[in-house]
C-alpha cells in the first residue's frame, strides 16, 4: 500500500515538472572593450563624487572621480585571467581637503570585478574591488587614502551592480500552429569565466504561457 503510493505520487511529480533546457550567453574580451570604448566616443565620462573623510566640493574643486580611456599611457580595459575578470582602470579626479586645499590627481587602478548569483535579488550581480592603486606625479602617501576612499565611495554607492535578474531573461513565445504559448522561464543563471570568454549558463523552464 505504501508502495502504491510513493509509485503514484512520483508519477504526479513526473507530470507536473516543466521541462528544462539550458541556454549560454559567450561575451568575450573583444565584445567588453569594445563596449567601453563606445562609452567614451557616445557619452560622458563616468564620474563619481568623493564625498568621504570630509570632501568637500567647491566652485573650483570637484571632488570627484573620473574614469578615463587613458591616463599616464595606461588605457583602461578588461581582461579574462585565471578565471577572474581583471583590468587597469585610468582616472582622473580632485579631492578637496580643508588642511591641503584642493589635491588633483590622475593615474591607474588594478581593478577585479567578482560575479556571483544572489538568491535574494533573483539575479546576476557584479561587485566591484580595487586591489591597488598608482598615481602619476602625486605624493605616494596619498596612495592608501585615496584607494580607501575610492573603494568606500563605490561600495556605498554602487555595489552590487544588478546585471541580469531573472525576471528579465525570461520571455514568451506565440506557437500560433499550436494554437497557444510558451513562458520560458528563467530558473537560474550561473557565470563561467575562461581565458577566452565569460559564459553565462542560463537554465528555463518551459511552461504553457
Amino acid at each position: 500500500m505504501n508502495t502504491f503510493a510513493q509509485e503514484s505520487a512520483s508519477r504526479g511529480r513526473r507530470a507536473t515538472n516543466a521541462p528544462t533546457g539550458e541556454a549560454t550567453i559567450t561575451v568575450t574580451e573583444q565584445f567588453l572593450n569594445s563596449f567601453l570604448t563606445a562609452v567614451f566616443d557616445n557619452l560622458n565620462e563616468p564620474s563619481m563624487p568623493l564625498t568621504v573623510g570630509g570632501a568637500k566640493s567647491g566652485p573650483d574643486c570637484a571632488s570627484e572621480i573620473r574614469l578615463k580611456r587613458e591616463a599616464g599611457g595606461v588605457r583602461t580595459a578588461v581582461h579574462f585571467e585565471n578565471g577572474r575578470i581583471v583590468g587597469p582602470l585610468a582616472f582622473a579626479g580632485a579631492y578637496n581637503s580643508g588642511l591641503m586645499g584642493c589635491i588633483e590627481f590622475s593615474g591607474w587602478a588594478d581593478s577585479e570585478v567578482v560575479l556571483e548569483y544572489d538568491n535574494a535579488r533573483r539575479a546576476l550581480v557584479a561587485r566591484f574591488r580595487l586591489r591597488d592603486i598608482h598615481l602619476n606625479n602625486t605624493p605616494a602617501v596619498l596612495n592608501g587614502p585615496l584607494l580607501s576612499m575610492v573603494q568606500s565611495t563605490i561600495d556605498s554607492r554602487y555595489n552590487p551592480v544588478e546585471l541580469f535578474t531573472l525576471e528579465k531573461l525570461s520571455t514568451r513565445v506565440d506557437i500560433q500552429p499550436a494554437g497557444g504559448a510558451l513562458q520560458l522561464r528563467a530558473r537560474e543563471i550561473r557565470p563561467e569565466i575562461t581565458p577566452s570568454a565569460l559564459t553565462l549558463h542560463i537554465i528555463y523552464e518551459f511552461v504553457r504561457g
